[in-house]
């Protein structure tokens, strides 16, 4: 007899565990009022009525493309290229390149920093490194970040124009006007 009980318990456990689940189901009803819709009494600003019938659409005005946003940069970064760009005015070109340096440190990956570490090259006349460092600056900006890619090229264009490659510096400038 002791076996039968011991048998069945876990049936009946079964049982009362799924009758109560429906129970709690059933429990769901549909007593809630619907919601209310409320009429509006104002016509869109698209719309423009014109006499008693006849409404008139407004012309669609595609929305501008969205303008690429850089994330900003960190704190030690900003005071880096604040203190860079100090030194880039007052003609301390060295200590520019040295500041910019340190921030490339903190955040390699940074396009505007390379792009800002070039124009102080070319500053410099050091023309094979504006090349590098503006190229450097393209390949990690944003594909939509159209503004920095367009100085990088104009960048390399003034640089290919120095060291005398008037044909990569032409090249170089219709990139740039391309981006615009």
């Amino acid at each position: 007899m002791n076996r039968t009980i011991g048998a069945m318990l876990p049936r009946a456990l079964l049982a009362l565990l799924l009758a109560g689940m429906l129970s709690a189901c059933a429990g769901l009803g549909r007593s809630d009022r619907p919601a209310t819709v409320e009429a509006r009494s104002e016509v869109p600003p698209a719309l423009q009525q014109h006499g008693d019938d006849d409404v008139q659409i407004a012309a669609y005005t595609p929305p501008a493309e969205p303008q690429y946003a850089r994330p900003q940069p960190k704190r030690a970064v900003s005071v880096l290229t604040r203190k860079a760009e100090d030194q880039r005015r007052s003609g301390d070109f060295d200590g520019a390149a040295q500041s910019l340096e340190r921030a490339l440190r903190i955040a390699p990956d940074d396009p505007t920093l390379w792009h800002a570490l070039a124009k102080v090259r070319l500053d410099q006349q050091k023309h094979h490194l504006v090349v590098q460092m503006a190229a450097k600056s393209n390949a990690l900006a944003h594909p939509q970040d159209a503004s920095l890619r367009s100085a990088n090229w104009r960048l390399i264009a003034r640089a290919r124009r120095a060291q005398g490659d008037i044909s990569g510096a032409r090249d170089a400038q219709r990139r740039a006007d391309a981006l615009n």
